[in-house]
């Protein structure tokens, strides 16, 4: 996807929140992704941030080139320098919102007829900064126009239950995808140290279940497991449509591998391990236990009002 990155200023800075995670916005070119392997399900992907502020340990984004914005060139400088690539360490430490994505969706609505789009394949659309930011649900605002188009959410945060009332509006055309891979929380704590609890995720797959929302648990890639048959049923119990387990994918190399054999986790990369679990999903849940369904679209293709964004509330704001 070719990006047009903001020029910030020499003496510019990048926000600076939650715990030091660096917010650098930029303006990007295009905000559909067409995704090609029609196994995935969807027909394009869209990401309306670059990064995570989660930080999960072993998410294969890190190891993509992600480039930081050049600044304008400073006294003696002849221009701007050489754009420079992050270290696939620093991943979880920064985020860039791609602060015209609504509107650029806008533009490129008339490709989504009869289409699924993904949100997020490369990030977490309800990371942290989608609280001020509202990128996603600006996004979502503009989906629901699109009478024909189906949409799959996926996300590991709570954060989603502050569009329920939006994601309602979009009826059977809509699922979300629950990231839960491990029963464990303490597993959490070290593999995905800064996304939320797993009993918060929990937690919400049961609000989403009970509001009518087609939703499924996501175990992958997937992290150690104590009872695969207690973590089905648990799936079950929360009202979840259906599960599915996938393997670890690792980088070239991966330092995240000397982790797991640190915590004695190693038998994650084992295909008998993951094999177990889909086993387990396939006896609690042996009519759903498989990816997301395709759902019919809606026969009808609205053309809606000219779309403006707008500031929208935030979780924690109280109604006036």
């Amino acid at each position: 996807m070719g990006m047009t990155q903001t020029r910030l200023p020499v003496d510019a800075k990048p926000i600076s929140l939650f715990r030091g995670l660096k917010v650098e916005p930029e303006e990007a070119k295009s905000i559909l992704r067409h995704q090609k392997d029609d196994r995935l399900g969807w027909g394009y992907s869209l990401n309306a941030y670059r990064g995570c502020g989660h930080g999960c340990r072993y998410c294969y984004v890190r190891g993509y080139p992600a480039p930081i914005p050049p600044r304008e060139p400073g006294p003696g400088e002849s221009g701007l320098t050489k754009p420079r690539l992050r270290n696939p360490s620093e991943w979880g430490r920064w985020v860039t919102p791609k602060l015209n994505a609504p509107e650029l969706l806008w533009n490129q609505r008339h490709r989504l007829h009869n289409e699924s789009v993904f949100i997020s394949s490369a990030t977490d659309p309800y990371q942290p900064i989608e609280k001020d930011f509202r990128l996603t649900r600006k996004c979502l605002q503009v989906l629901l126009t699109c009478r024909t188009t189906r949409v799959i959410i996926h996300t590991r945060s709570p954060m989603v239950l502050q569009d329920l009332d939006l994601l309602n509006a979009f009826g059977p055309r809509l699922s979300v995808g629950f990231s839960i891979p491990t029963d464990d929380d303490s597993v959490r704590q070290v593999l995905e140290p800064d996304a939320p609890p797993i009993h918060a995720r929990w937690a919400a797959v049961e609000r989403l279940a009970e509001a009518g929302i087609q939703v499924g648990i996501s175990a992958a890639p997937l992290l150690p497991v104590r009872d695969p048959l207690g973590f089905a049923r648990r799936a079950r119990e929360s009202g979840a449509a259906s599960a599915w387990a996938g393997g670890l994918r690792l980088l070239k190399e991966d330092p995240f591998q000397a982790l797991l054999a640190q915590h004695h986790w190693l038998h994650i990369l084992d295909a008998r391990f993951v094999d177990s679990v889909r086993a387990a999903f396939a006896q609690v849940l042996p009519s759903r236990s498989r990816r997301f369904a395709h759902l019919a679209p809606e026969p009808v293709w609205a053309c809606p009002p000219r779309f403006t964004p707008g500031l929208q509330p935030s979780l924690f704001d109280h109604a006036s």
